[in-house]
This record gives C-alpha cells, structure tokens and sequence, in this order.
C-alpha cells in the first residue's frame, strides 16, 4: 500500500491534486474515469516538501476534475475543524484484504475528538490478538485523514507512530479536542 503504486491504468489515467489546507499542502492521487481515490498525502508546509517526501509515488498528471476537488474539501473542512466521514465508494480498497478493510472500516468509526488503541480495532473487527496487524494496516494506510488512523493510540496511552510523524499526529488529536470542546485554548 505504502509502496510505488503499480500503474495498472497507463500514465495518462493516474492524476493527482495538490491543495493547501490550514496544516499545509496535501494531495490526492487518483484514477479520473472512473473516479477512484488511490492515495491522500498528509500536509506538509510546502508543494516542494510535499513533492519530494513522496517521489517515490506515481503522481500522474495534474488534474482538478470535480470529485477530486469534492474530495479535497472534505480535507480541507477536517482540517477546519468539521468531522468528515470517508467517502467509501470513492477510495480504491480493491486491493486490500477483507481483514485490512474492516481495519479501515473499524478505524473510520472513532468519531471525531476521541482515540481508539490498536487492541480496541483488533477487538472490533473480532480479532482481539491482531493488534500487530492492526498497526501494520494503519501503518499503511493509503487514506490518512479520510480513515483517521491518527486516532488510534497504544493501550497505555502514548501515541505511537504516524506516517505524517508524531507531532502531526498530537497536533491533528488537539485540533480534535479542541473543535469538540475538550481542550481549552488557554
């Protein structure tokens, strides 16, 4: 999932979306007809950081069609601090297992201000051991934001890792609490 997306559609199908967000600048790659979703990229402060943390992905051309700019919003609105809910029939899952979409799916539940640790996901997609699997899907997450892996923490209360880096993660966690009310802003 993390790795080079294998360009099973020829170049000129594979499209990508840079756009600011009040974190930085994020991105989707996507499939324009059909419209699907292969990847979100989490911000960073600028295209150039942006560009060159995932030059190892199939960027395509660039393209502002509709769904993508559709899908751009719901980013930009979470990073406004509106709760989004995953736009499931648009994100390309067909390559992962049942077992990693009902991770996905699991993770997409935590509603927004709250966290979940990896055992609790394994513990509702009916594997209570899984939790290393559980990691390693959210790990690998290719929807960061759209399936909020940030929200998921250790059992013992420390954050973990983060694809976008820890403090990204605590800082996307405080942006929560703060929206839901359970963070002051003194």
């Amino acid at each position: 999932m993390n790795a080079r997306f294998s360009n099973q559609f020829g170049d000129n199908s594979i499209c990508h979306l840079i756009f600011s967000t009040a974190f930085g600048y994020s991105a989707l790659i996507f499939r324009n007809q059909p419209f699907f979703v292969m990847k979100t990229l989490l911000p960073l402060p600028s295209k150039a950081m942006l560009i060159r943390s995932n030059k190892n992905d199939s960027w395509g051309k660039p393209n502002s069609c509709p769904d993508a700019i559709e899908v751009s919003n719901l980013i930009k609105n979470y990073f406004v601090g509106k709760p989004i809910r995953p736009p499931w029939k648009q994100l390309n899952i067909k390559n992962l297992t049942p077992l990693q979409q009902s991770v996905l799916k699991a993770t997409a539940g935590i509603p927004f201000g709250e966290t979940r640790s990896y055992k609790d996901i394994a513990e509702a997609i009916g594997r209570p051991r899984a939790h290393r699997f559980v990691g390693t899907t959210l790990a690998n997450n290719p929807f960061p934001i759209l399936i909020p892996c940030h929200r998921v923490i250790r059992s013992d209360r420390t954050y973990g890792q983060f694809g976008g880096g820890v403090e990204l993660k605590i800082n996307m966690l405080r942006h929560e609490a703060l929206h839901t009310g359970r963070l002051s802003q003194s």
